[in-house]
């Protein structure tokens, strides 16, 4: 039997825009700026003969539900293989928090078993898959920086020069994707555009990319959530901003410069975690 260990990482969205739903679509479309950083699930892989499983850390993950063990099954059906995989998922990133642990785990196991099962695909050739597993999973087969933009399918990867700090808070807020969505579908606003963002980026100063930092979610969920209204005033009392990624309820604050020290209410739900840019 053959064996791999791959991490997937977890994600910011430095941008996040949603634009108004098309008639007689499911699925907003987005432009996003998703930042990979260094706070991983790890997932090792070993072939077997015929089945396929999964087993967490969290048991609540030994699910068929799980995307991982969903692009196992993709893939393996899409290219008629006849093996079988063991998935051992040790979950790092948490669940339901906008880091996209979940896509970034079947992002994962797709280019693993294009190896292991070898399919050997360009990855260009999974994209498609990969969109059939949720909209963020095909900016996780780019590794770095990305732009993604209509209904997921649009990803353009983006040079990194310096790496950035940030702080992440994972307040343990489970904030429903679903929910958000749905919460902007009564807004009327005029969409912002990633160019800023990505100018400041390719410029290369903190202090120019804090400045042009967005998420759409940020003001909608502060207004209906209060418990995401407190992180966005301690965030700004302590940071000066701090912004959710994807629907939340993680914060991050991109660290201009050392804080000395951070008064925060840390506990057994919320926790802060240094990270850097990931690139492979």
């Amino acid at each position: 039997m053959r064996k791999t260990e791959i991490l997937a990482p977890a994600k910011i969205n430095l941008f996040l825009e949603i634009f108004p739903r098309p008639s007689g679509a499911t699925l907003h479309p987005v432009e996003t700026v998703i930042e990979k950083v260094t706070l991983f699930d790890r997932l090792t892989l070993q072939t077997t003969l015929s089945e396929i499983k999964i087993n967490s850390n969290i048991t609540k993950l030994n699910t068929p539900e799980n995307l991982a063990f969903k692009a196992a099954i993709l893939l393996r059906d899409t290219y008629r293989i006849k093996e079988g995989v063991n998935i051992r998922l040790d979950k790092k990133i948490p669940v339901a928090s906008g880091l996209g642990g979940g896509s970034s785990d079947a992002a994962a196991v797709l280019l693993a078993l294009n190896r292991l099962w070898k399919i050997d695909e360009p990855v260009s050739r999974l994209f498609p898959l990969a969109l059939q597993l949720g909209s963020d999973v095909p900016a996780f087969l780019v590794p770095g920086r990305c732009r993604a933009g209509g209904f997921g399918e649009k990803v353009t990867p983006l040079p990194v020069g310096k790496k950035m700090d940030y702080l992440l808070v994972l307040t343990g807020i489970k904030s429903p994707t679903g929910l958000a969505y749905r919460r902007l579908d009564d807004l009327t606003y005029k969409p912002c555009s990633s160019k800023m963002i990505i100018a400041a980026l390719k410029k290369g100063g903190a202090t120019e990319v804090a400045a042009a930092l967005f998420n759409r979610f940020q003001e909608v969920l502060g207004k209906k959530n209060k418990r995401i209204k407190k992180w966005q005033e301690l965030l700004r009392d302590n940071f000066g901003s701090g912004l959710l990624s994807g629907s939340g309820g993680s914060f991050f604050v991109l660290l201009t410069k050392k804080s000395a020290a951070i008064k925060l209410p840390e506990s057994d739900k919320t926790k802060f975690l240094a990270v850097t840019t990931f690139v492979l």
